[in-house]
């Protein structure tokens, strides 16, 4: 072969690898970029937003601290309050509700229920109730007439001798009588 052949031959040898890597090249960026890309979405799928108000996590050990200080709070006297807002009755005087000791709490519990604001008028008083366990029934001491009645709902904890009370916490709640 002249020389002229070989370098025409070897040049068209050079186009062809180039052009060949090239399609390659333009394969495998076109399949990167279809992994890259999401699915589309359906109709359905909803969209969340980023929720506002949110602050970045200062150490990794803000959750930690964060429980270690309720359980300190609870240890020095706030509760957490597990009750259902409303209760139940047919007859005014046996009520059918949900009053809790949470498990989050250390000191066994009872529950008051007052008919007035000032808190003198009780008509309903509890037994002690360890954390983790819960009241469902709930019979009053004298029996309310039918309609809706706004009462006071106690939570008072008790320290180990079951005579001092270690805390305390009113909220409203509704006596539903049909």
């Amino acid at each position: 072969m002249t020389e002229k052949k070989q370098t025409t031959r070897n040049l068209v040898i050079v186009l062809l690898v180039l052009i060949l890597g090239a399609l390659c090249f333009l394969v495998v960026r076109t399949f990167l970029q279809k992994e890259d890309q999401p699915e589309e979405e359906t109709l359905s799928s909803p969209k969340l937003a980023y929720a506002e108000g949110t602050t970045v996590v200062r150490d990794g050990n803000a959750l930690q601290d964060a429980v270690e200080k309720m359980a300190q709070k609870i240890e020095e006297g706030n509760m957490v309050l597990e009750y259902e807002t409303e209760a139940a009755s047919s007859n005014g005087e046996d009520f059918v509700g949900y009053l809790a000791n949470a498990s989050e709490n250390s000191y066994d519990m009872y529950f008051d229920i007052y008919a007035d604001e000032k808190m003198t008028d009780e008509i309903f008083l509890s037994g002690l109730v360890p954390p983790g366990n819960a009241i469902e029934k709930i019979k009053l001491n004298r029996k309310l007439e039918s309609g809706n009645h706004s009462a006071y709902l106690v939570f008072t904890t008790v320290e180990e001798d079951h005579e001092t009370m270690h805390g305390q916490v009113a909220v409203k709640i509704t006596l539903k009588v049909q």
